[in-house]
């Protein structure tokens, strides 16, 4: 397999500038190696005069869009997600179809703010379902995260991992359980809080 390219790939892959030896130790070449790499690489994008740049920064290296290119791109580059919200993203991809309710019980009150954030970004659906709300993920969704939306076991799976949950294999063609609706002793009903329900836009609908 070429060497350089898969240098290429991995500080592709990383999204964020490495060293070295951290490169090294992902794809099992010798840092030495890796530095020769880098600064053909280098050489190459900037012979071919394309918009994006493999730079030195310090003692790491990235692959960057070069900045004369950066204002024009921004407008195409998705939101920033925070951690916290992501872990929300993923615990609704990873139970879905999730009642609010029951996401409330894992996160708490936040649950309010995280889940109309994550509509607001075109992430996941709300739908009324009873006295709470049916979260489920978009089409977008798995665009968002570089995935493939047609593996949804694939999407489950690495989903768990950012939420910190148990991976288990749901058997093909068997739905998620979205649980039972609250009892009058479980947190205050969607209703309850004011929470606001948006209608699903008919384009999106769930990758599961």
């Amino acid at each position: 397999m070429n060497e350089r390219a898969i240098v290429e790939a991995a500080l592709f892959s990383a999204g964020k500038a490495l060293t070295p030896d951290e490169l090294a130790r992902v794809t099992r070449l010798a840092p030495d190696t890796i530095r020769e790499h880098l600064r053909a690489l280098a050489r190459d994008y900037t012979e071919r005069g394309s918009a994006i740049e493999v730079a030195e920064i310090g003692t790491k290296w990235t692959m960057q869009i070069r900045s004369e290119f950066a204002e024009r791109a921004r407008a195409f580059a998705p939101p920033e997600i925070e951690r916290d919200l992501l872990k929300t993203a993923a615990l609704i991809a990873y139970h879905q179809p999730l009642l609010q309710s029951d996401l409330f019980d894992m996160i708490g009150s936040k649950v309010y703010e995280h889940t109309k954030a994550l509509e607001d970004l075109g992430l996941v659906n709300r739908k009324p379902s009873g006295r709470s709300l049916a979260l489920t993920t978009t089409r977008y969704f798995a665009e968002f995260f570089g995935l493939k939306s047609t593996d949804r076991e694939g999407i489950r799976k690495l989903m768990a991992e950012k939420a910190g949950v148990a991976y288990k294999e749901r058997p093909e063609g068997t739905p998620a359980e979205a649980g039972p609706e609250p009892a009058e002793d479980n947190p205050p009903s969607d209703e309850d809080t004011g929470a606001a329900v948006a209608p699903t836009p008919p384009a999106t609908t769930a990758t599961n």
